[in-house]
């Protein structure tokens, strides 16, 4: 067994202070890698979240849109349909019955401006 002397001790220490040093370097190298890594990581899940996040607006701005010009051409075909039912059924349209409404209301004055001429003469 070889024997311990001063400088072996000394030797030992140093080289055992060195390989700590280096260890406490290694971490924390190791320690601000992984934090810019995680920045990093953290960042690009940012911008995949703000992109899909986008996407969806997108497709929702575009299925509101198809909606709309669903529902208008819903209620044009409904419209259609009304009226050719109106039409084969002999039913009055809108544009009669208010045809209608303003010869009625027209004959209503006369009616009225006579009455008014006969109660006064």
């Amino acid at each position: 067994m070889p024997q311990l002397n001063k400088e072996s001790l000394d030797q030992a220490r140093e080289e055992l202070i060195a390989a700590r040093d280096k260890a406490v370097k290694a971490l924390r190298g190791a320690v601000t890698r992984a934090e810019q890594r995680g920045n990093e990581l953290f960042q690009e899940l940012v911008k995949a979240g703000e992109a899909l996040q986008e996407e969806r607006a997108k497709a929702q701005s575009k299925l509101q849109g198809k909606a709309k010009a669903g529902k208008t051409s819903a209620e044009s075909a409904l419209e259609t349909l009304r009226q050719r039912t109106a039409e084969l059924l002999g039913l009055p349209t809108r544009d009669d019955v208010e045809a209608l409404n303003k010869k009625l209301n027209t004959l209503t004055r006369k009616v009225r401006k006579i009455e008014k001429a006969a109660t006064g003469a």
